[in-house]
């Protein structure tokens, strides 16, 4: 059969000008190559995670630290099913960490930069750390306070994630 094949190939092109079988074989080329790529996205979309993102705390790196010299790392897992988390702007602040002695002003603002490529809806799950420098004494005269801190994240749809609270931190002087 392959020899049948390439008898009527070759009397077929020799028939018919090149030029005109170039155009077609593109054509077709480009149309299931689109169609297999749309495929490939959706695919990757996992019906059964929620396009809202949720996180989980997984740790905190200390529970006690020394006013203006110690940092706190709040590592976080989050998960997300369309991967819209991060943002290419980065005057975007889109993780909220809120320290509980004074929540109304005491929120601090974070940017996330793109946790998937640009474009693509696919469900993602990683973790990250944040990390609070330098904590303070809200009153000079106490030695020490104890405070918890909340966390959630924004996606670029506009929802917010679950709100996750440290167990309690005290700082010092």
């Amino acid at each position: 059969m392959s020899t049948t094949f390439s008898v009527i190939s070759l009397a077929f092109y020799n028939s018919v000008p090149m030029k005109y079988l170039f155009f077609p074989c593109l054509l077709i080329l480009l149309i299931s190559c689109t169609k297999e790529t749309q495929e490939t996205i959706e695919s990757d979309i996992n019906p059964d995670i929620s396009q809202v993102p949720e996180i989980e705390l997984l740790q905190i790196n200390q529970d006690e630290v020394t006013a203006y010299a110690d940092s706190l790392v709040f590592t976080i897992k989050y998960l997300d099913g369309d991967g819209d988390l991060g943002s290419d702007d980065p005057d975007k602040m889109n993780i909220e960490l809120v320290d509980q002695r004074d929540p109304g002003t005491l929120i601090f603002g974070y940017h996330l930069s793109p946790r998937a490529p640009e474009g693509s809806s696919i469900s993602i799950e990683g973790s990250l750390d944040i990390v609070l420098e330098n904590t303070i004494l809200l009153d000079p005269d106490n030695d020490q306070e104890t405070t918890t801190f909340t966390i959630r994240i924004l996606d670029e749809a506009g929802n917010w994630s679950n709100e996750v609270e440290t167990e309690e931190v005290v700082v010092v002087r």
